[in-house]
């Protein structure tokens, strides 16, 4: 499945024995390549796919193509070490590289060369969501995804397998509808760079023109292009398409010859001795013409069916090739010995690998049952002779069970004697933490200057406990006769709160409003009883600066039930 910003190419194909692939069905769906709806990308590709699998009735394991504009490709080199402690360094790199979270994106690496002391990597990411949706897609039709490859890494592939004869170095131009894939390859590495520049550029260059949307602009650039448009010779629509088919030309030519010198500079590569092109926006009449004569070199178009074998199912495939160099190229196995992008989440790919070790681990399953068949046989009548030796000893036991009555009716009552010391004791020491918590109080107020306490009330309440139905938290609803029980079965403390009412004299301003100095010396004065050894939390604070010179404030305090009062 090969999905591009405004088509879906699906194919099912096959190889022989001798590895020559076949395509036995083909389905390309074009829908609107209009930028703004991109938010809305994978519901179109999800959409398309499920008609297309239906009506095709693909069905099996399946690997998807990513376009140019939804991958994030980076070319970087490190020290060359051992693959055991390779993964840390690439993870490392990515980090750096990758501007995004590594949470937020799927991505991977494979090689690129490694000579010498330094090795060449090709990192590649994709927003999470987008290959989520994607998988999705595909299980939604009833698809199991595999492999998940960006369309530049695909298109390489085709051309190697199709072009094994040339060992030169080449570019290959992939040109969709949102982006192009320059490819710089030779026959032991290779270098993608992604431009805004493709089919939607002339189509925007149209609609700027003719002061038209987007969508009308795009059918009639297909329709000029395609030579099916009834438009007269003197169209000022016509006229459009071909001005800004010409500016295209001029602009690619331009970033090839500066990709070109950048990638040579960079690389030290030779001068490409060729240039392929491919994808929907290479159909251009005059591009391959203008181009080979701008950057003289040889420019011609790639076939992606060059050794590929076509079906009876895929006999439209000669006349769409400029758009099946990725859907080719993703069924073209990855270089042997070589690791390979793969950007399939890993947790579908830990569900794949689990689905494929099912089978040996049902096998693995009976086998274990037949041979332990022998030992539950043998536990069976070991089982059967225990129970009989069970029954003996509970009737041996009759006698003292009486006794164990008794035993636990002392130990109620202890347990009720227990109690009541616990709460003696519980009443003394809140006695004790009534004073050091008023002495705390007092020590904080202190350090503030110039404030007081007005008002303090004690607000109870017992977790889990019903108030009646005029009551709430705070509106002195009777709690339920039977108090709440913890884990252990032993009744929750109470949770106390102390209302409290305070003010603040700001020396500074007697007769206005109080200066938001005030305010921080009040807040600072709260937020000092989180501090303290009786105090879980503060609540419910409030200030009233109405009284000139006068700060009021009201708040909660919530006693730490480790330290009742």
């Amino acid at each position: 499945m090969d999905c591009g910003a405004g088509h879906l190419a699906c194919g099912l194909v096959s190889s022989d024995k001798s590895g020559r692939l076949q395509l036995e069905k083909l389905a390309l769906d074009a829908f609107n390549p209009d930028p703004s709806l991109d938010a809305g990308w994978t519901g179109m590709i999800g959409q398309v796919l499920l008609e297309t699998a239906k009506r095709e009735k693909f069905a099996g394991a399946a690997k998807a193509g990513l376009p140019g504009h939804h991958i994030l490709g980076k070319f970087i080199k490190t020290p060359s070490v051992e693959e055991s402690k390779r993964a840390k360094i690439v993870q490392f790199e990515a980090q750096q590289n990758i501007p995004y979270s590594l949470d937020e994106v799927v991505w991977d690496y494979q090689v690129v060369s490694e000579e010498g002391l330094d090795l060449e990597l090709m990192l590649a990411a994709a927003k999470k969501d987008v290959v989520h949706d994607t998988c999705d897609a595909l299980a939604g039709a009833g698809l199991s995804v595999v492999e998940v490859l960006p369309s530049s890494v695909a298109v390489l592939r085709c051309f190697r397998y199709n072009y094994p004869e040339v060992n030169d170095s080449v570019i290959i131009a992939d040109i969709g509808a949102r982006s192009t894939n320059l490819i710089f390859a030779d026959r032991h590495r290779f270098f993608v760079r992604t431009i805004q520049l493709a089919g939607n550029t002339i189509t925007q260059s149209v609609s700027d023109e003719l002061k038209h949307d987007f969508t009308p602009c795009e059918t009639i650039k297909v329709q000029v292009l395609n030579g099916e448009s009834e438009l007269p010779a003197t169209s000022p629509a016509r006229g459009a398409v071909t001005n800004a088919a010409g500016s295209f030309i001029s602009k690619l030519h331009l970033e090839l010859t500066r990709s070109i010198v950048n990638y040579r500079r960079q690389s030290g590569a030779e001068q490409p001795a060729a240039l392929y092109l491919t994808g929907g926006g290479s159909v251009l009449a005059d591009l391959p013409g203008q181009l080979q004569e701008k950057l003289k070199i040889k420019v011609e178009r790639l076939d992606p069916l060059r050794n590929v074998t076509v079906g009876a199912g895929a006999a439209q495939a000669p006349e769409i090739a400029p758009v099946l160099a990725s859907l080719i190229g993703l069924c073209v196995p990855a270089e042997a010995g070589r690791k390979s992008i793969n950007l399939l989440p890993p947790a579908i790919a830990r569900r794949l690998a689990f689905q494929s070790r099912q089978p040996k681990l049902i096998a693995a399953a009976a086998l274990i049952a037949v041979a332990f068949l022998p030992l539950v046989v043998q536990a069976s009548r070991a089982l059967a002779a225990a129970r009989s030796q069970l029954d003996e000893v509970r009737q041996a036991a009759l006698p003292f069970e009486s006794n164990q009555t008794k035993i636990r009716s002392n130990l109620a009552v202890l347990e009720e004697a227990k109690a009541q010391i616990d709460a003696v004791q519980s009443l003394a020491e809140s006695k004790n933490n009534w004073i050091n918590f008023f002495s705390d109080l007092q020590d904080r107020l202190v350090k503030v200057e110039d404030v007081w306490l007005e008002s303090l009330s004690v607000l109870r309440t017992n977790p889990g406990a019903q108030a009646a139905p005029s009551g709430g938290l705070f509106g002195g609803g009777a709690p339920a006769e039977e108090p709440a029980l913890g884990p252990d079965g032993q009744p929750v403390r109470p949770v106390l709160r102390l209302q409290l009412s305070g003010r603040l004299l700001d020396r500074r301003n007697p007769v206005t409003r109080v200066s938001p100095d005030s305010y921080e010396r009040v807040k600072s004065l709260l937020a000092s009883f989180v501090d303290s050894q009786f105090i879980q939390a503060v609540e419910r604070e409030s200030f009233d600066p109405n009284t000139p010179g006068i700060l009021r404030f009201d708040f909660i305090l919530v006693i730490d039930p480790a330290r009742p009062l």
